[in-house]
């Protein structure tokens, strides 16, 4: 199991890039009340997310198949805590803003999610 960080971030990248220009074509044709004020934030951040958790999970792991499913499930954990902790803290924060910011959120949650799978998918074959 080789991981190519290089061939990653492109990847990583190439999907950004269009859910950038995607989410942006859909913000403004949507009336405003169906776009959220954190649009901006999106894709910085889940970006990040992405990258250092794979990063992580490769350096954590040393290339042991055994110790990538353990490595995988913590990271999988504290991720999912951490999403958990923005949408809280974002609908607390800004109520009014609270529903639109919770869908574009999970709409980018499972964009990424299904790209990191794909992505897994692709190296263990």
């Amino acid at each position: 199991m080789g991981f190519n960080l290089a061939l990653f971030v492109k990847q990583l990248s190439v999907l950004s890039a269009l859910l950038f220009l995607l989410h942006g074509t859909f913000a403004l044709l949507l009336p405003e009340e169906f776009t959220s004020k954190a649009f901006w934030g999106f894709i910085p951040f889940f970006y990040t997310v992405v990258l250092v958790s794979r990063w992580l999970m490769y350096k954590l792991s040393g290339g042991s198949a055994k110790k990538f499913s353990m490595v995988y499930v913590q990271l999988t954990v504290f991720r999912f805590l951490l999403y958990i902790a923005v949408l809280l803290l974002y609908a607390f924060n800004f109520p009014e803003d609270a529903k639109t910011f919770i869908i574009t959120f999970f709409v980018f949650y499972f964009a990424y999610t299904l790209f990191e799978i794909s992505n897994l998918y692709r190296e263990i074959k």
